[in-house]
């Protein structure tokens, strides 16, 4: 469900910490733990707040979006926990219609990221469906025309269109014709 300011601030508690400071602080745990299932745990957070587009403007502050894509180039390099992918799939997938954090994912080559991230995870039906989605919210004139020419992400969706997954079936047929193919 999406709040609005006044929601949020009828829900928080008197003296409690606003939602701006928390998410903050969720990104810096982050990055001070080597816990894992606390990583998991923020992350998973963090991923939620990315659900409403009223925190939007505090995860691009708190620079989670940055984080997710951390997470995502780590795994690109090599072995990271799953669950730490999926939540920042999700988490990036969900700020991804946040037009900054678009231009921070364009910029930062993310979407040579995400079709490599989809190569490697292509067996794993919650992250492929989020890295399509991802790459749906994305897509504008002169993203799609980059998608167009990017002949490996084009035999990957021919190879997911082949898929038993109803679900990467549906969306590797959407991208593919949203992309003319």
């Amino acid at each position: 469900m999406f709040s609005t300011r006044e929601r949020l601030s009828r829900r928080t508690p008197q003296g409690g910490i606003n939602r701006k400071e928390y998410i903050r602080l969720l990104v810096d745990e982050y990055y001070e733990t080597s816990n894992l299932e606390a990583q998991q745990q923020v992350t998973a957070n963090l991923a939620n707040f990315a659900y409403d587009p009223i925190n939007w403007q505090y995860l691009q502050e708190a620079k989670a979006h940055e984080l997710f894509y951390d997470i995502l180039q780590q795994s690109g390099q090599g072995v990271v926990d799953r669950l730490l992918v999926v939540h920042a799939i999700v988490g990036l997938t969900n700020i991804s219609l946040h037009s900054p954090i678009a231009k921070f994912i364009e910029r930062s080559n993310g979407l040579q990221q995400l079709r490599e991230l989809l190569e490697k995870h292509k067996d794993d039906c919650e992250i492929v469906c989020n890295i399509v989605t991802c790459l749906l919210f994305l897509l504008n004139d002169a993203r799609t025309h980059i998608l167009k020419q990017d002949e490996s992400l084009l035999k990957t969706l021919t190879e997911l269109k082949k898929t038993t997954s109803i679900r990467i079936l549906h969306l590797a047929t959407v991208l593919s014709e949203e992309l003319g193919q």
